[in-house]
C-alpha cells in the first residue's frame, strides 16, 4: 500500500513538473470535464480452501477529470470518482457480506494517445470507504474492510480529443480489504481484493492553452563578403585552379588548354596532340604526297619524292626513263639495259667477232679484219671516258678443262693487250676466261661449237 501511495506521488509531481516546464514554453494544454460510467465489480477471495466467492455485481460512478498533456502523445489525467462497487456472494455461507460500498476514488491515469481517435491509459488508483450497506441479513459494519485501498487500472479512450469520449478500464485491486475487526480474520490465510471493469463516458467542459511566449527579437548577422574572384573570370578563387589568370569555369577557372604547345588551344585546334601552326588550324605543315617532305618546302607536293630533290622524284634529264641517280649518261637519251647509256651492243658484238685465233693458241689469226671492227669500239670508249669492259673468253667442250680453261684466259688477255696497244687504258680493261663452263650453243655440232668458241665484250659504267 506505501509503494501505491509512492508511485501516486510520483505521478501527481511529474503533472505538476511537466505543467510547469509547458507554461514556461508557451504550449501548455489542459482540458477538464465530467464523467459517469457503469461499475462491475467483484470480490476476489484468495484461499483454496474457501468456499467464499462473490459474483459481478453493477455499480455506478460519477466524478470531474482534469488532462494534462506533457508531449505530443502522452497527457496525465488525475481523476475524482464517486464509485459505488456492488458485492453479490454467490450462494455463500451464511454471515459472508452481500451489499454496496461507497468510495471516494482517485484514479491517475497516463494516456497515450495512439491516434487522434483512440488512446491507451494505466496507472493507480486509490479508493477511500465512505459508506456501507448491508442487503439482508448480510450484517457487516464499515470497520471490518479496509478504509483505504489501492488499485491499479489499465485500459482504453475512444475519441479522446472529442467533445464526448467513452472508456473502458480494467481495475484490479492490490489491497486485503478484511480488517483485524472482520469476522473473517480468524478463518486462516484467506484474503479479499476489489476487482471489476468501469465503462463510462466523459464531457469535456473545458479546454484551455498557454499564451504563446513573446516573440525574441533575431537580429539577422551581417551578410557574409562577396566571394572574391581575382581574375573576374565568373569563377570564384575558392573555386578556381587559375585564380590569377581569366579562364572558362568548364576549365575550373583556367584558360583554355593547350596540351600540344603550339599556341592554338584545344578547341581550335584540329591535332591537339601535335603541335603545328595556326594557320593549318594547329596541325603540322600538311604533307600532300607523304614523302617526308611537308608542303611548304616541296616543289612537287602531290608527287612523291625525295628531300634531297625538295620533295620531287629523281629526274630524268635525258627523258630515258632512267633516273638520273642510275643513268651513266644522264645527258644523253639511252636504254635501260646499258644503264642509260645509248645502246653498244652492235659495235661490241661486231669488236668481238673480229677476233680470231689460231686452233689451240692464243694468236689472233687476222690482225688486220680486227682492226678494221674494232674502230668503232675504240670510239665508245674514247667517248664515254666511265665506260669500262669486261672481255671474257670461251672455249668449246673439244679437250679438257686442264687445257680449255687457261686456253680461253690467255686468249681473254689476248683481246686486252691489243685494245691496250689501241691506246686504250689497261685499268679501264678486265679479263676473265671461263674455258667451256658457259656454252650458248650445242656443243654436238661443228656448227654449235663454233659458236661457243667466242669472245665477248660486256661494257659496264663506273663513276
Amino acid at each position: 500500500m506505501k509503494n501505491l501511495f509512492g508511485l501516486l506521488g510520483a505521478l501527481i509531481l511529474l503533472s505538476s513538473t511537466a505543467v510547469n516546464a509547458q507554461k514556461q514554453t508557451g504550449k501548455t494544454k489542459v482540458s477538464g470535464g465530467i464523467l459517469g460510467a457503469a461499475n462491475f465489480t467483484t470480490m476476489r477471495v484468495k484461499n483454496v480452501n474457501s468456499n467464499i466467492a462473490y459474483k459481478t455485481g453493477t455499480g455506478f460512478a460519477g466524478g470531474v477529470w482534469v488532462n494534462f498533456a506533457l508531449a505530443k502523445k502522452w497527457s496525465l489525467e488525475p481523476q475524482l470518482q464517486y464509485n459505488v462497487y456492488n458485492y453479490v456472494g454467490n450462494n455463500n455461507p451464511a454471515g459472508q457480506f452481500d451489499g454496496r460500498m461507497g468510495y471516494l476514488s482517485l484514479p491517475v491515469l497516463v494516456k497515450y494517445h495512439a491516434s487522434n481517435n483512440f488512446a491507451f491509459l494505466f496507472g493507480p488508483q486509490v479508493n477511500y470507504n465512505l459508506n456501507l450497506n448491508n442487503d439482508a441479513p448480510s450484517n457487516f459494519s464499515r470497520d471490518e474492510f479496509t478504509q483505504v485501498s489501492g488499485m491499479v487500472t489499465g485500459g482504453v479512450e475512444l475519441f479522446p480529443n472529442s467533445l464526448v469520449s467513452g472508456y473502458a478500464r480494467y481495475m484490479y485491486g492490490l489491497s486485503d480489504r478484511k480488517t483485524e475487526a472482520s469476522r473473517n480474520a480468524n478463518k486462516g490465510d484467506i484474503k479479499f481484493y476489489d476487482q471489476g471493469l468501469q465503462v463510462g463516458l466523459k464531457v469535456r467542459l473545458f479546454e484551455k492553452k498557454g499564451a504563446a511566449p513573446a516573440p525574441v527579437a533575431v537580429i539577422a548577422p551581417p551578410p557574409p563578403p562577396a566571394p572574391k574572384d581575382t581574375d573576374g573570370d565568373g569563377v570564384i578563387d575558392d573555386q578556381d585552379k587559375c585564380p590569377t589568370v581569366a579562364g572558362l569555369a568548364k576549365y575550373q577557372g583556367c584558360p583554355v588548354p593547350d596540351t600540344d604547345k603550339d599556341g592554338v588551344n584545344d578547341e581550335q585546334d584540329k591535332c591537339p596532340t601535335v603541335a603545328g601552326l595556326a594557320k593549318y588550324q594547329g596541325c603540322p605543315v600538311p604533307d600532300t604526297d607523304k614523302d617526308g617532305v611537308n608542303d611548304e618546302e616541296d616543289k612537287c607536293p602531290t608527287v612523291a619524292g625525295l628531300a634531297r630533290y625538295a620533295g620531287c622524284p629523281i629526274p630524268d634529264t635525258d627523258g630515258d626513263g632512267v633516273n638520273d641517280e642510275e643513268d651513266k649518261c644522264p645527258n644523253e637519251a639511252g636504254v635501260a639495259s646499258n644503264f642509260g647509256c645509248p645502246d653498244m651492243s652492235k659495235q661490241l658484238i661486231d669488236a668481238a667477232r673480229s677476233f680470231y685465233f689460231q686452233t689451240g693458241t692464243a694468236k689472233l689469226a687476222n690482225v688486220a679484219r680486227a682492226k678494221s671492227k674494232v674502230g668503232p669500239l675504240l670510239e665508245l670508249l674514247k667517248k664515254y671516258p666511265n665506260m669500262h669492259i669486261d672481255i671474257e673468253g670461251h672455249t668449246d667442250n673439244t679437250g679438257t678443262d686442264k687445257i680449255n680453261n687457261p686456253l680461253s684466259q690467255k686468249r681473254a688477255d689476248a683481246v686486252k693487250n691489243y685494245l691496250v696497244k689501241q691506246g686504250i687504258a689497261a685499268d679501264r680493261l678486265t679479263s676473265t676466261g671461263y674455258g667451256s663452263t658457259r656454252p650458248i650453243a650445242d656443243n654436238k655440232s661443228k656448227e654449235g661449237r663454233g659458236v661457243n668458241r667466242r669472245t665477248v665484250l660486256i661494257p659496264k659504267f663506273v663513276n
